[in-house]
């Protein structure tokens, strides 16, 4: 009997026309083809469709530590590594720098796949000699392409907006809704309906939009019009809390659902789409150096590419690409447990460290929310009983802040946290389906833009 993972790559084969699969950058025989070029082919073909997935926020041992809790909760590894092992993959090493410096923002980092060139931190593809050069997204459009914008985050956001909109700073994000509008972006969905004013969400209805604003909505959506979906206020709730909270598993859809819906709507495109995908709390959770954020958010962004690769299998048309804009935060699970005197292994306590995470009942934010305005030392003492852990008095003593609880926690779950802020990592980049082929092993951020445009046939 075949098992799961051979059955799938059988369903592969079939659907890209190999007779065999490939394992990272080699293809291995299979069911008595030769697939090495045919899987070279298949890279190099045009895209119709192209889907870019973007963990906003994620280094490499984000990636690493999403992929042992899966493994750790689930039995199984998370579908980016697995998307390695069964299919054939273009990877690359990808540099994020900015026109300000070796460390880039969400905006700048957004605007050089936008526009294809560097720009300074907190500006929407707008150059430094004040140029305002065709956004991918118009470019799309003017090719008769659909596009669509899907983020945990607000839908005015830095990085779906990067792709879209030229604004002089990322923070005007009322004016991104309103240039959403203006340019006709055809499927929104994300948080921030604070952004959106109800003579805004009037002029959406008049040309032609459907509004949702749950998850009930949503997901009767049917047919392939134009579709603005706002579901929070600001940001979408982190997925371990969305997830533990009935109401709200109820109300706001995940972002695999939202990435199920925005492939729905634009899929009938006689031309094709463009899809922008954002695990935009990634990022958040990095900022506040919260591991069980970050982690659960991760693995949302898994069941994504889940989602998408199974368009793909009936869309063997459709380019896929999942990267992150930066690293945030420098997440690292170190290990824990020094050789001892008796020969024990060296970091043999960083497994049963790794596992206390398990304990953890909420995650920061949404503790510090319910505590909102209550006393310092009580959302303090809150944030130390949501880890379900027992530490000792001359510890606790020593939590005065978000710092030292922190440190608390890094103490007895082995990850820690370089800073709250950005991070100027080299990141993870890979490609595939038709045009994957362009993208080479190294490649800066500025230089996607152009391999897309060629990869789709669109003009630059």
């Amino acid at each position: 009997m075949s098992s799961p993972r051979e059955t799938s790559r059988r369903d592969f084969l079939k659907f890209a026309g190999l007779g065999g699969v490939a394992l990272g950058a080699a293809a291995v025989p299979a069911l008595g083809a030769a697939p090495r070029e045919a899987a070279v082919n298949l890279r190099a073909a045009q895209a119709k469709n192209v889907i870019f997935l973007v963990a906003d926020g994620m280094n490499l041992a984000a990636l690493s530590l999403a992929d042992a809790w899966s493994r750790r909760t689930r039995s199984m590894s998370s579908r980016w590594m697995r998307l390695y092992q069964e299919r054939p993959v273009v990877r690359s090493l990808c540099e994020t720098h900015s026109a300000t410096g070796l460390v880039t923002d969400s905006a700048a980092a957004a605007s050089a796949w936008g526009i294809g060139e560097r720009i300074a931190n907190g500006v929407l593809n707008i150059t430094p000699d004040g140029r305002k050069p065709v956004t991918l997204a118009q470019k799309m459009m003017a090719a008769r392409k659909r596009v669509g914008l899907v983020t945990t985050a607000t839908a005015t956001h830095a990085t779906p907006a990067g792709f879209a909109v030229t604004v002089t700073s990322r923070k005007l994000q009322s004016e991104v809704a309103a240039q959403y509008l203006e340019r006709g972006i055809d499927v929104i969905l994300g948080g921030g309906t604070e952004y959106f004013t109800p003579s805004l969400l009037e002029a959406y209805r008049k040309v032609g939009y459907a509004y949702a604003t749950d998850r009930t909505q949503l997901l009767a959506r049917r047919g392939s019009g134009r579709l603005l979906g706002l579901f929070s206020k600001r940001y979408i709730p982190y997925e371990f809390d969305r997830q533990r909270d009935p109401v709200l598993r109820a109300a706001v859809p995940s972002l695999a659902e939202m990435t199920q819906a925005a492939l729905n709507n634009l899929a009938p495109s006689p031309e094709g789409f463009f899809l922008l995908v954002e695990g935009g709390r990634v990022d958040h959770a990095a900022h506040g150096n919260d591991a069980l954020a970050l982690i659960h958010d991760q693995l949302a962004f898994d069941e994504a590419i889940e989602t998408v690769l199974a368009f793909t299998d009936r869309h063997p048309d459709t380019l896929v690409i999942i990267t992150t804009d930066h690293g945030t935060g420098g997440i690292q699970l170190n290990g824990v447990g020094d050789e001892d005197f008796e020969g024990a292994p060296a970091y043999a306590g960083t497994n049963d460290a790794f596992r206390r995470l398990e304990n953890f009942t909420a995650t920061q934010e949404a503790t510090l929310a319910r505590l909102k305005g209550q006393p310092k030392q009580a959302q303090l003492e809150a944030l130390v009983a949501s880890t379900g852990l027992t530490f000792k008095p001359a510890e606790l003593a020593k939590v005065t802040d978000g710092k030292t609880f922190q440190a608390l926690v890094a103490k007895y779950t082995g990850i820690s946290w370089t800073s709250n802020n950005h991070t100027a990592d080299l990141v993870e980049f890979c490609a595939y389906g038709p045009g994957s082929a362009q993208f080479p092993p190294f490649l800066r951020n500025d230089e996607v833009h152009a391999k897309v445009l060629r990869a789709t046939g669109v003009a630059g």
